[in-house]
């Protein structure tokens, strides 16, 4: 029988671990239950998304081989949860949910949100808490398994699909870009074994000798070692007196640990409804002024408002930390899409783009970064 990696993720949590969480990220004791029960699914889909592609696979590879070399967190959680909003297991978890939710993380947290009733910061509050746990339940489970190889990882993570198809809820698996769920992780291993083979086919070497034998494994090892490391999106390396030294791929155990107000508060105590509202008239401004424009002259005309308008995005996004500004990402798409159309014409008009682009592409380019 298949494992259930989401049983074991809710074993690891006691009834104390998860009061802890719920205290720390602001939950009624009634709904913390339910609430890690919904977001359990969501990062382990997350981990089966992220295993669907080779450079996933290494670097999932990677970060659990660092997470060996530590004191395993499942030993731990008490300790970790100590501090409520500034627990340690938070700030592990904040570094860990942009690799596991990747783009699509603020639509999960609105869908969330929606369906938990909870506000944003609960829901990041959440994930970044139960994302440690997540990755400790699963490297413990792949290393048992035989280890952090690709193939290991597929096949592990691969026999959760039809659990974890269950488990989320359509609109998740649509916006987390799991709606076929069992095709991918089928392909992910297709691919997995087809690359092996040729791998080995290619080692292979027609020379009558007696070690003739070990040649294709030699070569399917090398092949890997460098597959593994030349595709890892964190393998950068440093020149240290002439020697490559990998980068670390996690933060050190000893790195400071944000706590959640450092993690999601806004600038100046405002709500993340009244940050909307503000951005909403800095982008109503820019469509209003780019509208106006129909020439060189014209365009002349409409900076000022342009650079009114880029200032008022500017100064309502200075201080905001990176977790509130992926919540963000769904807002600011529909009007990217607006914005982009409009200069799209407009850069069409000879002129025009070289007296705008100045002071609107700082701020198209910073939204297009949120937006993903």
């Amino acid at each position: 029988m298949a494992i259930n990696l989401m049983d074991m993720v809710k074993t690891a949590i006691s009834s104390g671990v998860a009061d802890q969480i719920g205290s720390a990220v602001g939950l009624d004791k009634s709904k913390t239950g339910s609430a890690i029960e919904a977001a359990i699914p969501v990062l382990l889909g997350g981990l089966v998304k992220k295993a669907s592609s080779p450079s996933g696979l290494s670097e999932l590879g990677d970060i659990f081989k660092q997470q060996d070399k530590e004191p395993s967190v499942l030993d731990n959680l008490g300790g970790l949860l100590s501090g409520g909003a500034n627990s340690k297991l938070l700030g592990m978890g904040a570094s860990l949910l942009p690799m596991l939710l990747g783009s699509s993380q603020s639509s999960i947290v609105s869908v969330l949100m929606k369906l938990l009733g909870l506000g944003d910061k609960s829901v990041i509050g959440l994930l970044g808490s139960l994302a440690p746990i997540v990755m400790g339940v699963v490297g413990k489970q792949a290393k048992s398994a035989g280890g952090f190889d690709p193939s290991v990882l597929t096949n592990l993570l691969g026999s959760q699909s039809n659990l974890l198809s269950s488990a989320l809820p359509n609109e998740l698996k649509g916006v987390m870009g799991l709606a076929d769920l069992g095709k991918q992780v089928s392909n992910a291993a297709s691919n997995a074994a087809s690359s092996a083979a040729r791998t080995a086919q290619e080692a292979v070497k027609p020379a009558a000798s007696p070690l003739g034998w070990l040649l294709p494994l030699v070569g399917l090892a090398a092949a890997g070692f460098l597959v593994w490391n030349l595709m890892s999106p964190k393998a950068e390396v440093k020149k240290d007196g002439g020697a490559a030294v990998p980068q670390q791929t996690v933060p050190p155990a000893d790195a400071p640990v944000p706590s959640v107000k450092e993690l999601f508060e806004l600038p100046g105590g405002i709500s993340m409804d009244d940050l909307k509202k503000k951005l909403d008239g800095s982008f109503g401004g820019v469509v209003s002024a780019l509208e106006g424009i129909t020439d060189v002259d014209t365009a002349k005309g409409a900076v000022g408002k342009l650079e009114e308008a880029a200032k008022s995005y500017t100064d309502s996004m200075t201080g905001v930390p990176d977790a509130a500004k992926g919540v963000l990402g769904s807002f600011f798409a529909p009007y990217l899409k607006s914005v982009g159309g409009i200069l799209e014409k407009l850069y069409a008009i000879p002129g025009v783009k070289e007296i705008i682009e100045p002071v609107i592409g700082p701020m198209v380019e910073s939204v297009s970064k949120i937006a993903g």
